[in-house]
């Protein structure tokens, strides 16, 4: 939600935004142009990153402003291929496979199933598992410059999620996160269960298990997802995380406010542009001496992997780290 009352068109939102080139004198422009109606053109230049929200120390939420007009115009022009694939997104198969008492569920959305053998082992076992359609989160509709369909699928998701008893459940994917810690209360919508981020979990077994954890002794790039925008508190639970287990968040450019979206969103309406976008992520982590490309979101798994592979870098999710410092 943004607020109008928050923001004092300083212009700090699009003249810090990576992807565009205002001054801040233009940047404060369009930003005034869009609080007055129109349509300049940061709307279509957008990334849909929300890097803007973290940059506004005023806590005015400019790109939820900019998602507003996104929808009231079209202007990111989405091919139809791309919103039918969303929409069939609440359609797939659902399963609620049932755990042990008073261990907290383990929400997988749709995506649970895009990186194989993520959940497989001891770090998992004995969990509630949730997955599919009922549990998709639909925060990923921001990229296609739409929030209409997150705030009427939030009810639902929430409320389906906290019929399954749950006291406690940890969300895989940032977006479920991002929906249940910080977006449900925007929109007056009851938790009445404590969400859990995945690097929190991660980081409570490690805490746990710290007797049998080995160093890994690896240096990686984070690959931030652009979820992490509403929620930017865990960082410093990642950092932790990381330096129990002996990995090395290597210090980069595009990481922590700086960090560059994946490309993916980018993918429907610029593949030239999110080739590029890939290119200076990987390019930048060679340059501040990674080995490895870390990940969270499965879908910068997926759009990275290969061409970070052709570059020389290894690549890992927070969850495969995590394991090779416990089991192997």
């Amino acid at each position: 939600m943004f607020h109008d009352d928050r923001c004092d068109l300083c212009g700090d939102c699009l003249f810090l935004c990576p992807y565009t080139d205002y001054d801040r004198e233009e940047a404060a422009d369009q930003f005034r142009r869009l609080k007055e109606g129109e349509t300049p053109e940061v709307v279509s230049e957008c990334v849909t990153c929300i890097a803007c929200n973290q940059f506004c120390d005023k806590r005015a939420n400019p790109f939820d402003l900019i998602l507003e007009r996104q929808e009231q115009t079209g202007a990111l022009k989405i091919p139809e291929q791309n919103t039918q694939l969303f929409r069939s997104l609440p359609d797939a198969p659902t399963e609620i496979i049932p755990g042990e008492p008073g261990k907290p569920a383990l929400s997988l959305c749709s995506v649970g199933d895009l990186v194989p053998g993520l959940f497989e082992g001891p770090l998992f076992e004995g969990m509630t598992v949730l997955k599919g359609g009922d549990f998709f989160c639909g925060v990923g509709w921001v990229h296609l410059g739409e929030e209409a369909p997150v705030r009427a699928n939030a009810p639902g998701v929430i409320s389906r999620l906290a019929a399954t008893g749950a006291r406690e459940i940890v969300f895989y994917h940032d977006d479920c996160y991002a929906l249940a810690a910080a977006m449900a209360g925007e929109y007056g919508i009851d938790v009445p269960f404590r969400p859990v981020h995945i690097i929190e979990y991660l980081l409570d077994q490690a805490r746990e298990r710290a007797a049998d954890l080995k160093p890994l002794g690896l240096s990686v790039a984070y690959q931030q997802p652009c979820a992490s925008r509403y929620t930017p508190w865990k960082d410093e639970q990642l950092d932790e995380l990381l330096e129990l287990i002996g990995v090395d968040r290597v210090s980069r450019k595009y990481d922590r406010s700086g960090a560059l979206c994946c490309g993916s969103a980018l993918m429907p309406r610029d593949r030239a542009r999110a080739t590029q976008i890939k290119e200076l992520n990987i390019a930048d982590a060679l340059d501040a001496g990674a080995e490895a490309m870390a990940y969270l979101c499965p879908l910068c798994v997926l759009n990275l992997r290969k061409p970070s592979t052709a570059a020389g870098l290894e690549n890992y999710h927070l969850i495969e780290l995590v394991n090779m410092s416990l089991f192997e």
